[in-house]
């Protein structure tokens, strides 16, 4: 991953509590975000106007995907913004199986997840 991303990526994955479950426990969401953080590759020089994309996706118990994640909410027509919800599904893809998160809460939990996915600020 290119060295330029790598200051932004903490804020760049929003893993509060509207984002995932609602029993979700800080642990579990610092342990995705970190997971999520190594496998994207964000598309360079993303212009202001792409929004959040938020990734929906269910997990089995092993942490595997269970289904093709999926974007919530409209992608618009646009090129920019199509790159960047794209990106965001394969970092999702990328990191599984994910590992560790049964012994950070139980599993329904992390059954399905809800991951934001921002833009850095500029």
């Amino acid at each position: 991953m290119p060295r330029r991303t790598l200051p932004a990526l903490a804020t760049l994955i929003a893993l509060a509590a509207p984002a995932v479950a609602e029993d979700t426990t800080p642990a579990l969401a610092m342990a995705l975000h970190r997971q999520i953080a190594r496998c994207w590759a964000m598309p360079a020089d993303i212009p202001a106007h792409v929004g959040t994309v938020r990734v929906k996706f269910s997990l089995t118990e092993s942490g595997e995907l269970d289904g093709s994640p999926t974007i919530e909410g409209p992608v618009a027509g646009d090129p920019a913004t199509k790159a960047f919800a794209a990106s965001a599904v394969r970092a999702v893809v990328r990191c599984a199986p994910f590992k560790g998160l049964a012994e950070l809460a139980p599993y329904a939990a992390w059954k399905t997840l809800a991951v934001n996915f921002k833009r850095p600020e500029t």
